[in-house]
């Protein structure tokens, strides 16, 4: 738990001296910069306090393995003919 501590500590000293950098760039920029430091902030809490996250590429692999065992599949039939 204060591991977790720390790095919300660390995300707002980021804020506090980065924000007023980034206000003159426009409001996408920090808009852009909120949001991604807020998704890098819960994932890092959330290894910290030993939370299972599921890997992108597990879906990755589920969308594609069909997909390549086809090829393979047919790659290997054409040269046995």
């Amino acid at each position: 738990m204060l591991i977790a501590l720390g790095i919300l500590i660390i995300s707002i000293a980021v804020v506090v001296i980065e924000l007023p950098k980034l206000k003159k760039g426009g409001s996408k920029l920090t808009w852009v910069f909120s949001i991604l430091l807020v998704i890098g902030t819960s994932l890092n809490i959330a290894i910290s306090l030993n939370v299972f996250i599921v890997s992108p590429l597990d879906a990755i692999m589920y969308i594609f393995e069909p997909i390549s065992n086809f090829l393979i599949e047919s790659l290997l039939n054409k040269n046995n003919l």
